[in-house]
């Protein structure tokens, strides 16, 4: 029992470490406390910021400067504010540090929180939702940066540009192991995926399993919308604003490409009443134009980053306050784009394998 993985894992999260960031406990613990989905649910589509354990899932290959989101881009950053970001530090370690530097989002001026959500809202009504043809899967190609602990600026600390890619059955968005996994507590990538379809056959669709067909029942309203998250989130059913707006933004990761507008716009709503919200535009090394919704509590900063032309959930940041103070520094920026794409392409394991 003492050499479990997990239990190491779980002591690990109490140890202070050297050149922690302010608050990365903290935001462990309540990421533990807080997980959305069904006690006995398998992994979802998920970013790595959504639970500690996903990235033992990720396919993740080290990139080095611009490679990972394209070409350097346009995009001046607004000083001061709430919403204001960090630019481009005016001098760097190395060229490899300066490249690195670039693919950190540039802000800009802000925005009025509710003309953003009804914004997303229109966007979201007039675009119809792709459906997976038979054999297709759904994909998260995601690309991540990452630092240890907040500075003046993001270039004055080391960071780690990262890309992956996890694939999902649609139905249940059960995970299919990559085909480079290896076992997983005994069980290989063939056995993982016959248990995750047997759980979802025994449990159905729900919000451990969503199903688009599932998705569409969901309330509109967003007093019942609440009511059922609540009833299918672990933990209590109180929490704090940025508890409830972290629990938000995984369930939406989870299910953005198979959420109707309908019930997008509800849970836009539902995140709208939340305090401590402000909103800005962003821009990505390549100069795509993205929402960055904000909330703040104390020395933490969480952000999703939204499509003006889709509606869709395009990323996430999370930012921290150093012992100074200040305006919130990245800390870990993630951004993805979900894609069908045929199964042959990713080896699905047999489901006929022994169990």
């Amino acid at each position: 029992m003492t050499d479990d993985p997990d239990l190491r894992g779980v002591r690990e999260f109490h140890q202070e470490r050297p050149g922690a960031a302010p608050g990365a406990l903290d935001r462990v613990r309540r990421r533990v406390q807080t997980a959305t989905a069904a006690p006995h649910a398998p992994r979802f589509l998920l970013p790595r910021w959504a639970a500690p354990a996903a990235a033992a899932a990720v396919v993740a290959a080290v990139v080095g400067g611009a490679a990972v989101l394209g070409a350097a881009g346009d995009g001046t950053p607004q000083p001061g504010g709430p919403t204001a970001g960090p630019g481009r530090p005016t001098s760097a370690a190395s060229t490899a540090a300066e490249g690195t530097v670039a693919l950190w989002l540039k802000y800009g001026a802000p925005v009025p929180v509710p003309a953003v959500f009804a914004q997303l809202d229109q966007a979201a009504a007039g675009n119809t939702l792709a459906v997976p043809h038979p054999g297709e899967l759904l994909c998260s190609h995601t690309t991540m940066l990452t630092r240890s602990g907040p500075s003046p600026s993001p270039g004055s600390a080391p960071a780690t540009a990262q890309a992956g890619v996890r694939c999902f059955e649609p139905e249940g968005l059960l995970e299919v192991p990559p085909p480079s996994a290896g076992d997983v507590k005994g069980q290989s990538p063939a056995e993982q995926l016959a248990a995750a379809r047997d759980g979802f056959a025994a449990a159905g669709p729900g919000w451990g399993y969503p199903t688009a067909s599932w998705l569409a029942t969901l309330p509109t309203d967003p007093d019942l919308l609440l009511a059922g998250f609540r009833a299918g989130s672990r933990g209590p059913a109180e929490v704090d604003d940025l508890t409830r707006w972290q629990q938000y933004g995984r369930f939406l990761a989870r299910v953005d490409p198979l959420l109707p507008a309908a019930q997008r716009a509800a849970f836009h709503r539902l995140m709208g009443r939340l305090d401590g919200l402000t909103a800005a535009e962003a821009f990505t090394v390549s100069g795509k134009r993205l929402y960055a919704v904000r909330l703040t509590s104390g020395t933490i900063a969480d952000e999703l980053l939204f499509e003006p032309g889709t509606g869709r959930l395009a990323g996430h940041v999370e930012l921290t306050v150093g012992p100074g103070g200040g305006d919130p520094v990245p800390v870990r920026q993630e951004l993805w784009k979900h894609v069908f794409q045929p199964a042959a392409g990713w080896a699905v394991p047999s489901a006929t394998a022994p169990r």
